[in-house]
C-alpha cells in the first residue's frame, strides 16, 4: 500500500470471510476513533416505482435493530460518547459513517454493524420518516443546485437510471393497495445490501489486532448475495442529447454557462487521469489564459473545468463559466473561444513537461497533506476502496503514472462540438418545458450545423 513518507499512520487490509473488504487505521493521536461503511447501492438501485428507496431504506437503517429496538437508541449512544453519526445516498453507493470516543468505539460498532445484519424496520418509525424524507425533498424545492440537477436528468439518455428521481417523497414512498411499504423496503435491504459489495474502513488509537477482532466479530455476519458483477451497459447520452442548449430558468439572479462533454467510463485510467490533464489547461489562470482572455472582454466572473457528473459507465467533462451581464449577450462567442483553445491544446499543448508539471503538484499535495478529522478520513477511505485496487487505496486520488500522448488524443476526440451539451442557466430566457418534481422551466434546442461550425472561426 502506497502512502505518504509524511504519514505515521499504520495501516492493514483484509477481505472478511464473507467477502466484506476492511482497511484499518492505527492512528495513536487520534482524539477520536471513527468507522464507516459504503455499499455499491444507490438511488440507479431504486425499482422504477419506487423512486427514492435507497435514500429511504438509508434514513431507516438509524432506526433500531433487533439487538438494540430503541428508535434513536444509536444517536443516543453516540452523542452521550463525544460523537456524531451521518449518511448520504448517491447514485450508486451509500454510505454510513460515525465517531466516539475510543473507550467507546466496540460498543458503537455492536450497534453499527447491526444496521447491515438484522434492522426492524418498525412500521412506526416507517412512516415518521417518510415525512423527513418528504421534507428534505421539500425543503430543497427552491434551491437552484437541485432543480439544475433535474434537469441534467431529464436531458440525458432517459433508459440510463440517472435519470430517476433521487430523494424520494410521499409520492413515490406511499403505502400502496392497503399494504405497507415495509415489505419492499425489507426486500430491498436483504437482495441489494451485500458484504461483496461493501467497504469497511476504521481507525483510531487502538492497536490493529484489535481493529480487526472487532471488525470480524461484529461484519463477518452480513449476508453476501453475489452482487459483485452488476453493471450498467445502457449510455448515459445518446445523440440525442448533444449538439444541443439547454436553458434553465434559476431561482436566484444567477448566470452560468456550462459546456459538459459525455464520456464512457474513465475509471480504468485513474493511473493516468488524462481528464485532469485537460482540465489543468482549460482552467489555468494566467497570462494567455482563457480564463483571462474572456474576463478581459467583460465577459465572465469565474472559469472551472473538469468538474462534471461520474459514475461506473460515464464521466462527464464540464467548462463552467460564471457570466457578467454583459457576457449573456455573446454566448456562442464564449463557446467560440474554449473550442478554439481546445484546438489550440490538441494541436500544440500536447507536452510532456505540462504532465510532469501537475504530477509534481499532485505529488507535493499527497506527501503534505492537511490532517483530516478520523471521522472524514473513514468516509473519504471507504470510497477509494470501492473504486481503487487496495495498494492505491490511499494514494489513487493523487497517482499520475506517466505521460500518454495517444491516450490524450483518444480523449480529445469527445471534447467537441459533435459531442456538447452546453446549458444556459439565467433569467428571462423563453421555456417551453417543466421539469418534473422540481418544477423547472427549460427548453432544449438543437444547435445548427452553423453554430457546430463555430470551433473553426471568431
Amino acid at each position: 500500500m502506497h502512502i505518504s513518507p509524511n504519514d505515521n499512520r499504520s495501516y492493514r487490509y483484509l477481505t472478511l470471510s464473507n467477502e466484506l473488504r476492511v482497511l484499518l487505521v492505527k492512528d495513536e493521536h487520534a482524539q477520536k476513533s471513527a468507522a464507516a461503511l459504503a455499499v455499491n447501492v444507490g438511488h440507479f438501485d431504486d425499482p422504477d416505482d419506487r423512486e427514492g428507496l435507497a435514500h429511504y431504506l438509508e434514513h431507516m437503517l438509524f432506526l433500531g435493530t433487533e439487538k438494540y429496538p430503541k428508535v434513536g437508541e444509536f444517536q443516543s449512544f453516540i452523542s452521550q460518547h463525544g460523537g456524531s453519526n451521518n449518511a448520504w445516498t448517491g447514485t450508486e453507493h451509500t454510505c454510513y459513517f460515525f465517531d466516539v470516543y475510543p473507550n467507546a468505539f466496540e460498543k458503537g460498532l455492536d450497534r453499527f454493524s447491526q444496521f447491515f445484519t438484522a434492522p426492524l424496520f418498525n412500521e412506526e418509525a416507517l412512516d415518521k420518516e417518510r415525512q423527513a424524507v418528504d421534507s428534505e425533498y421539500k425543503l430543497k424545492l427552491n434551491e437552484d443546485g437541485r432543480r439544475l440537477y433535474q434537469v441534467q436528468k431529464e436531458t440525458i439518455n432517459q433508459a440510463h437510471p440517472f435519470a430517476k428521481f433521487s430523494v424520494g417523497n410521499i409520492e413515490t414512498l406511499s403505502d400502496r393497495n392497503g399494504e405497507s411499504i415495509r415489505g419492499e423496503i425489507l426486500r430491498f435491504h436483504q437482495q441489494q445490501y451485500s458484504a461483496d459489495i461493501m467497504t469497511l474502513a476504521m481507525i483510531g488509537p487502538h492497536e490493529l489486532d484489535e481493529l480487526e477482532q472487532w471488525a470480524t466479530d461484529k461484519f463477518a455476519d452480513i449476508v453476501n448475495n453475489q452482487r459483485i458483477s452488476k453493471s450498467i451497459d445502457v449510455p448515459f447520452a445518446t445523440e440525442d442529447n448533444t449538439q444541443v442548449m439547454v436553458r434553465v430558468e434559476p431561482i436566484k439572479e444567477l448566470r452560468k454557462l456550462i459546456l459538459a462533454f459525455p464520456f464512457p467510463a474513465t475509471q480504468q485510467h485513474y493511473h493516468q487521469k488524462p481528464l485532469s490533464y485537460f482540465a489543468n489547461l482549460l482552467g489555468y489562470e494566467g497570462k494567455g489564459s482563457l480564463m483571462l482572455h474572456l474576463k478581459e472582454l467583460g465577459w465572465i466572473t469565474s472559469l472551472s473545468a473538469g468538474g462534471g457528473a461520474s459514475g461506473s459507465n460515464y464521466r462527464e467533462f464540464s467548462v463552467s463559466m460564471t457570466l457578467t451581464p454583459t457576457g449573456l449577450e455573446h454566448v456562442n462567442e464564449m463557446i467560440q473561444a474554449v473550442f478554439q483553445y481546445l484546438e489550440l491544446i490538441k494541436t500544440q499543448g500536447m507536452q510532456e513537461w505540462r504532465y510532469l508539471e501537475k504530477r509534481a503538484v499532485m505529488e507535493s499535495a499527497f506527501q503534505f497533506q492537511e490532517p483530516a478529522r478520523q471521522m472524514d478520513m473513514v468516509s473519504h477511505l471507504v470510497m477509494n476502496m470501492q473504486h481503487y485496487p487496495p495498494e492505491d487505496v490511499i494514494y489513487g486520488d493523487y497517482k499520475m503514472a506517466g505521460y500518454d500522448e495517444a491516450m490524450l488524443l483518444e480523449y480529445a476526440h469527445f471534447l467537441t462540438t459533435r459531442n456538447l451539451k452546453a446549458t444556459l442557466v439565467a433569467k428571462e430566457q423563453r421555456y417551453d418545458k417543466q421539469a418534473k418534481w422540481y418544477f423547472t422551466p427549460y427548453s432544449v434546442t438543437a444547435f445548427t450545423e452553423e453554430e457546430l461550425a463555430f470551433s473553426i472561426s471568431l
